[in-house]
């Protein structure tokens, strides 16, 4: 939307750009970003019924899906190097665009695992090698709570961690670990049946964590958001 109304500088006073008063004319107080599990097409996948609760919750909050392969397989490793870097670089995008925003995360399975990546750092088998998180610490300010399902980087143990789950997933954090910047703002949910972020035998049920803990999750983010 154009904005019309004359404005009147003081001498020598600067104006922004039109492109920068446009943007933060569409920023939404809250915005929700939405990483996909593996192997289905570009979007929110399983993400999709956990941000609109968030939006339900927040009316007028925006969401944008993390845009990677999401591939399985062989290209499962290559997949999450990009996807980490995705994840940086639209959170980075938006957070400058918008820096009032409040930001929300949910990952959902090789989403969890990006998200996880990206927020807490590695290494990560063949796809990170580096400890620190790749996001600037500046950009990470702006992120209030970040949700998890069926995260195969699960460990059991953390502090943040829900569900009934006793065993790690197949690219499980070393015993011990904790994220050292965002455990306050993350919940990570994973049942013992899951066969991705646990050991588990049933497939089905990973693909119901929004269904078994989204209300809880949604409690947490409007916990951490609060009233905007």
């Amino acid at each position: 939307m154009k904005v019309s109304t004359p404005l009147l500088l003081a001498p020598g006073a600067l104006a922004a750009p039109a492109g920068d008063i446009e943007a933060r004319q569409a920023c939404a107080k809250v915005h929700v970003f939405g990483a996909r599990e593996s192997t289905v097409p570009q979007g929110y996948g399983s993400s999709q019924a956990m941000i609109q609760l968030i939006q339900g919750a927040y009316p007028g909050t925006t969401s944008e899906a993390i845009v990677y392969p999401a591939a399985g397989g062989d290209a499962y490793g290559s997949s999450v190097t990009a996807g980490i870097s995705a994840v940086v670089n639209q959170v980075s995008a938006y957070a400058k665009q918008c820096p009032d925003s409040a930001l929300v995360m949910v990952g959902y399975s090789q989403g969890g695992q990006i998200t996880d990546d990206a927020f807490c750092g590695g290494p990560d088998g063949s796809s990170m090698s580096g400890t620190a998180s790749p996001l600037p610490a500046d950009v990470g300010t702006h992120v209030k709570a970040i949700i998890l399902m069926g995260d195969p980087r699960n460990v059991p143990g953390l502090a943040y961690n829900v569900g009934t789950a006793k065993a790690g997933g197949f690219a499980a954090r070393p015993s011990g670990y904790t994220c050292p910047v965002y455990a306050d703002r993350i919940k990570s949910y994973c049942d013992a049946e899951d066969p991705y972020c646990s050991n588990g035998n049933n497939a089905q049920h990973h693909q119901q964590y929004v269904q078994i803990y989204g209300q809880q999750a949604l409690a947490f983010v409007k916990q951490k958001v609060g009233s905007v």
